[in-house]
Parts: C-alpha cells; sequence; structure tokens
C-alpha cells in the first residue's frame, strides 16, 4: 500500500525535469534573483495545488502512480499540502538523511511525512483509515536529532576528504609565497649588508623579524629555515610534521629561484613555480 522508497525517487527526477525546464524557460525572460523568487513561488504552488487537488499527486507522482493522504487516507488540504511543502526545508537540512529513513521506516515515511502526519500510497490501494492509527514508535524529536546527527557527520566525512585537503594545499601555496619573499628579501639585504669593509659575508649580518639566530650561518624562521650557502641562500620548507617539503636556493648573481622537491605535495609546489 504505502509508496515505495524508488517509486518516490523516480516521481522526484520528473518533478525535477519540470522545474529545470521551467528554470530555462524563466531565466531566458528575466534576471537570476528574480527567476530564483519566481520559481520558488512555482514550486509552492505546484506541489500544494496538485497534492491538495482530486489528483493528490504531483506530476512525477501521477505518473509512477502513486499519490499522498493525510493519516486517515483523506485528501490534504491546501494549508496541510502547504505545509508539507515547507515541512521539506527541515528534511533538506539535514542533507536529506530526512529522506532516507524512509528506506528503514515500514510506513515508508521521510521525516517531512512524519512531521505533517502525512503518507505516500499507491494510487488505487485500498486504504483502511483504522488501520493507520499511529503506533509506539520513536518520537519524531528524536527521529529528528539523528537526521541531524547523521547529517553532521556527513558533512564531517565532507570536510575531511575534500575540504580539508583543499584547505592543506591552499596553506602550502600561501606558505610558499611567503617563505619566498622573506628569502628575496633576507638575500637581498645580506648582500647589501656584505658590501661593508668591516662585514663577513659567511654569516648572517642583520637579523630578520620572526626569525632566531641558531648559527651563524642558519636563521630558524616560522615553518622555514634561511641557510648562507656559498653564492646564495637555501630555504628548508617544512611541514607541520616538521619534515622538509622541499628546499628554495636563491643565488646572489641574480639567476633563477631553484626549488628542490622532497615530498609528493614538494613536487606540485615545485611545478607550480616552475611554470
Amino acid at each position: 500500500m504505502y509508496a515505495s522508497v524508488w517509486k518516490r525517487f523516480f516521481a522526484f527526477l520528473i518533478d525535477a525535469v519540470v522545474f529545470i525546464v521551467l528554470f530555462w524557460v524563466l531565466s531566458q525572460m528575466m534576471n537570476n534573483a528574480s527567476v530564483s523568487l519566481v520559481l520558488l513561488v512555482i514550486i509552492w504552488l505546484y506541489y500544494a495545488l496538485l497534492e491538495s487537488s482530486p489528483l493528490q499527486a504531483s506530476l512525477g507522482k501521477i505518473i509512477v502512480g502513486i499519490k499522498v493522504v493525510d493519516k486517515r487516507g483523506r485528501r490534504l488540504t491546501f494549508w496541510q499540502a502547504t505545509e508539507r511543502i515547507f515541512s521539506k526545508l527541515i528534511t533538506n537540512v539535514t542533507f536529506y538523511f530526512g529522506f532516507f529513513i524512509a528506506a528503514f521506516d515500514k510506513k515508508k515515511r521521510t521525516l517531512h511525512d512524519r512531521i505533517t502526519h502525512s503518507a505516500v500510497i499507491s494510487k488505487h490501494a485500498e486504504f483502511d483509515p483504522d488501520a493507520c492509527e499511529e503506533e509506539e514508535e520513536d518520537s519524531l524529536t528524536f527521529i529528528t536529532l539523528s537526521s541531524v546527527l547523521l547529517a553532521l557527520v556527513f558533512v564531517a566525512l565532507i570536510v575531511l576528504a575534500i575540504a580539508l585537503p583543499q584547505y592543506q594545499k591552499t596553506e602550502r601555496h600561501v606558505q610558499l609565497s611567503r617563505v619566498l619573499s622573506a628569502l628575496d628579501y633576507a638575500a637581498r639585504k645580506q648582500l647589501k649588508d656584505s658590501q661593508n669593509p668591516w662585514a663577513d659575508p659567511r654569516v648572517w649580518i642583520s637579523s630578520y623579524k620572526k626569525c632566531q639566530k641558531i648559527s651563524p650561518e642558519k636563521l630558524a624562521c616560522d615553518g622555514f629555515e634561511l641557510i648562507l650557502e656559498p653564492g646564495g641562500v637555501k630555504a628548508n620548507v617544512r611541514a607541520h610534521t616538521m619534515d622538509i617539503l622541499y628546499t628554495l636556493y636563491y643565488p646572489f648573481d641574480g639567476g633563477p629561484v631553484v626549488c628542490n622537491p622532497l615530498s609528493k605535495q614538494g613536487e606540485e609546489l615545485c611545478a607550480t613555480l616552475n611554470n
């Protein structure tokens, strides 16, 4: 009697095609902001009017042979159908886990079905209102909280799988820019200071902000080291694990900066620098 998850999914796809076509038509006639507003109103009226009509179904539901009823098997009023539409926002906020719970419910109810005390059944099903009384079940609050919790887990997985690596990649590029700037400044300053007759060009002559001298030839900075070498300055760039990702060599004779990768991330950054 109750519509399967797959039937509801295919009904949703059919309705989605209708909205895509409408969006395309509207986008030819007005700007994007107006299109979005008009489309939202159309979606509301589309579902509210059709699901509260004698058809009790949107176009997609009609095609797959299902309809919407209240908990007693009756047709929804316009305002009940409107409540059902807006309650879908709660389901959407849970990253559609509110839809997925229908797969584990014997009445195939989604979160918004539970909120509005409605159900989706086969078009020609014999609905017995007395058999549809609410059975003892988990509270709506528990179901909602469970859905939100699953959504948070889902978001956390997305962050770990996509956002975090992207953030780390961006951070490494920012670090590269910062190291190049510091390397250029320190090398030019060292070259200028070493022209003084009293200066020893084999050691760091000046001190630099956010860098600490740990030996005459080495400065420890935030995430990298600057080391004086014959003919130039080398930077050892480290990861948070303190492993060296790559080295940069800045020659005093004005030649190009040489990048030497010591890790996979270093290879990517050196390729970016060389390009």
